[in-house]
C-alpha cells in the first residue's frame, strides 16, 4: 500500500506502528466520503445451475478445488456412467515475490452424480497431473478417432491425456450451437456448443457416444434441428 500511496509513509514512520493499525488508522473518515466502495464476499470457485426463467443458483466446486485459481475446464462425461464430470487446470505462477505462487493444485478430475454433486479423484485414480503454471485445457480429437485432453502450462510442456474408455466421437458443424443427448434412463442433456472453452482457447467441435446415450439431437444458429446419433434398437 505504501506504493500506491506514498504519503502513508509520513503517517507511519515505523513497521511496528504501520502493522497495527487498522484501516480506520490509515484513513480518516474526511478521506473515506467520497471513495467508491465494494464488497467481496464470495472467493470460491463456483459452477451456476441454471433453473429456468432467468434464475440462477450458485454451487461452490469441492475444497480440491479451491487450492488455486483455475484457467482450464472441460466438461464431459468421463467415466461414461451417464453423468457429467469436470476435468480443471489451474495454478499462477505470476504473483508478487512476497506473496508467492499459487501453486497447489496438480489438475484435477471430479466425477458428477448427475445431481449437483461432484468427488474429486486422486491423481492415481484419474491418471491427470498437471503441476505447472496450468493455463488452458482443452478437448481434442486425436489420431484413431481418440479423446485426448491438452493442458497447456506457461513456460512448460504441454501435456496430452488420452481417455482410455471405450467410445465414439462424431464431429459438429461449424454452426452448431446446440445438443440434447437423450441418455437410455429417459433423462435429456442440454449441452452448448462454445467456440472458446477455456483460457484463450478452444475446443475441437465433437461429441462423444458411449453405450448409455439413445440419440444425440444437433441444433444450429437457424434453430434446424438433425438427428446425427440414434442407438439401434436392442
Amino acid at each position: 500500500m505504501m506504493k500506491e500511496l506514498p504519503g502513508l509513509k509520513k503517517k507511519f514512520l515505523t513497521y511496528k506502528e504501520y502493522g497495527e493499525a487498522g484501516f480506520a488508522d490509515l484513513f480518516s473518515k474526511q478521506e473515506l466520503e467520497d471513495t467508491y466502495i465494494r464488497h467481496a464476499n464470495n472467493f470460491s470457485s463456483c459452477y451456476l445451475e441454471n433453473l429456468g426463467n432467468g434464475k440462477f443458483i450458485m454451487h461452490p466446486l469441492p475444497m480440491e478445488a479451491q487450492l488455486a485459481p483455475l484457467y482450464g475446464m472441460v466438461v464431459d462425461d468421463f467415466n461414461q456412467d451417464g453423468n457429467l464430470d469436470i476435468a480443471l487446470n489451474g495454478n499462477d505462477f505470476g504473483t508478487e515475490v512476497t506473496t508467492g505462487r499459487y501453486d497447489a493444485l496438480n489438475g484435477l478430475i471430479m466425477l458428477g452424480d448427475g445431481k449437483g454433486n461432484f468427488c474429486a479423484q486422486t491423481i492415481l485414480k484419474s491418471g491427470v497431473f498437471i503441476p505447472g503454471d496450468g493455463k488452458s485445457l482443452v478437448k481434442l480429437r486425436g489420431s484413431g478417432n481418440t479423446y485426448l485432453l491438452a493442458a497447456s502450462q506457461n513456460n512448460g510442456p504441454l501435456k496430452i491425456f488420452k481417455n482410455n474408455t471405450d467410445q465414439r466421437l462424431i464431429p459438429l458443424k461449424e454452426d452448431d450451437q446446440l445438443l440434447l443427448i437423450t441418455l437410455k434412463d429417459g433423462r435429456i442433456r442440454r449441452e452448448e456448443i462454445a467456440y472458446g472453452s477455456s483460457f484463450l482457447s478452444q475446443s475441437s467441435r465433437f461429441t462423444k457416444v458411449d453405450d448409455n446415450i439413445q440419440k444425440i439431437e444437433a441444433i444450429n444458429a437457424r434453430k434446424e434441428k438433425r438427428v446425427i446419433f440414434a442407438a439401434k434398437p436392442e
